[in-house]
């Protein structure tokens, strides 16, 4: 079986106003699956405004929504996004081929502006 390393990347941005979006960060090739390994967060947003993180994919036809914890936050000198909110973990996933690996964020308090970059590496595996 043939396996090739792959990473990628995507960013979501929440307006003043918004509560929650989603991005597809890929879309996996045909006759391939993505086996996810590792992801890293980096959240910009503000001081007490916890933002929800999540990874969705399909595997076998259905879709797992695996929530993300971020390890750390920290004030920043930025007036737009005075905290920074980030963390990497380990994450076995698996993404069916041609289906769609989704990041979503939300949170309470819609005030202010959010900008949240995700990225994931892992292996294209032929199937």
């Amino acid at each position: 079986m043939a396996q090739r390393p792959f990473q990628t990347g995507a960013v979501v941005n929440l307006s003043d106003g918004e509560s929650t979006k989603e991005t597809v960060i890929v879309t996996v090739p045909r006759k391939k699956r993505f086996h996810t390994q590792y992801l890293g967060i980096n959240g910009f947003g503000h001081q007490n405004q916890p933002l929800f993180y999540a990874v969705h994919v399909m595997t076998r036809s259905r879709v797992g929504i695996y929530p993300i914890a971020p390890t750390g936050i920290s004030g920043i000198e930025e007036p737009e996004f005075p905290a920074r909110f980030f963390g990497s973990q380990v994450a076995i996933l698996y993404a069916d081929p041609q289906s769609d690996l989704i990041f979503s964020v939300a949170r309470k308090d819609t005030t202010g502006n959010v900008r949240v970059f995700i990225d994931v590496c892992g292996l294209l595996v032929d199937v």
